[in-house]
């Protein structure tokens, strides 16, 4: 009987031992993912949870000219360093940081979104006016120079303090549009854009003022402005004598900027004239001298969202990053998007 003791010896031996196995595996393995409290490479302590979930986005950097994956946090201070700047108010800097999150993780392949339109092999790519603008680390260095350390660390802590939160609507990230300054009223999506969203719409922006952008005039020779119009318009019977009697603003839109304006004859929208002549907005008047036309403009971008000159005002203020982005996005709340 002695080699039935044997065997159960050896079964009870195999049942204690292999689970104690399988449970070291797995430990190994998930600890080569990260350590459960190392260091990142800026000395933040950071979590294994954290650095397991942390999703990556693809992003085509235009300088490089190339594809490169960034962990999301990463690429969101890259995001808020080229798109306001550090000089900001700490508020001001977090409510961009969940902006420029929110609009990342709405473009992801990973959480559904479609990616850049322009670079199908991407999420987002590096450029301001077609996904959203990105500078790398080097960069930061390039122009901030002596500043670099305390503008880093400054935009790192807003990055860190948000950490994995997005502006979400009916619990979906939303369509993401700020902009550098407005003219004392932010434009709804309809104004500068094809669709309406139900979480934009015309808030007052106080503290615009402050902008070096906010009032800018735009001087043309009456000659110049001619031809550029006809170079769009080649039907256009616009003449450069006596332009004042053929310009006409036609119509404004609810937060007081140009939805039509009429140019010999031809109606043409607001947005489509701003970008004809390179104008900073839509909120623009006409001055006519002898031989000259000065377009005077307020505000700086197409109006919609958030503005950041704004934001810097309400941070200073006292007012958190919540209540910014409550203030200029309607009806959102401001989640985890894990």
């Amino acid at each position: 009987m002695r080699w039935w003791v044997n065997i159960i010896l050896s079964v009870i031996l195999i049942v204690l031992i292999i689970p104690t196995l399988i449970i070291k595996g797995f430990s190994s393995d998930e600890a080569g993912k990260g350590s459960i409290s190392g260091d990142d490479e800026h000395g933040d302590e950071i979590s294994i949870t954290r650095r397991m979930s942390e999703p990556d986005v693809l992003m085509y950097d235009h300088s490089a000219k190339k594809v490169v994956r960034l962990p999301i946090e990463e690429y969101v201070v890259g995001a808020v360093a080229a798109e306001m700047p550090a000089s900001f108010e700490l508020e001001a800097l977090k409510a961009q940081a969940v902006a420029a999150r929110t609009l990342a993780i709405k473009k992801m392949r990973a959480f559904g979104g479609r990616g850049c339109e322009k670079h199908p092999q991407a999420d987002i790519c590096s450029k301001f006016n077609h996904c959203q603008a990105w500078i790398s680390e080097q960069q930061m260095k390039n122009n901030w120079k002596d500043n670099y350390e305390a503008n880093y660390e400054k935009i790192k802590k807003a990055v860190d303090e948000t950490a994995g939160y997005i502006i979400t609507y009916n619990n979906k990230p939303i369509e993401v549009f700020y902009h550098s300054t407005s003219n004392g009223r932010t434009a709804d999506s309809g104004e500068a854009f094809s669709t309406s969203l139900p979480y934009y719409g015309v808030v007052d922006s106080p503290g615009e003022e402050e902008s070096p952008r906010y009032r800018q005039t735009f001087t043309f020779s009456n000659a110049e402005f001619v031809k550029i119009f006809k170079k769009r318009y080649p039907n256009s019977k616009l003449s450069s004598s006596n332009l004042a009697s053929q310009i006409k603003i036609k119509s404004y839109t609810e937060s007081g900027r140009v939805a039509e304006v009429e140019v010999g004859g031809i109606t043409v929208k607001g947005t489509d004239f701003r970008f004809l002549y390179g104008l900073n907005s839509t909120d623009f008047k006409f001055r006519f001298e002898k031989d000259k036309i000065k377009i005077d403009t307020t505000g700086f971008g197409h109006g919609v969202g958030m503005s950041q000159v704004g934001a810097n005002y309400m941070a200073k203020q006292g007012h958190t990053y919540i209540d910014i982005l409550k203030h200029y996005y309607k009806g959102i709340e401001v989640d985890i998007y894990r």
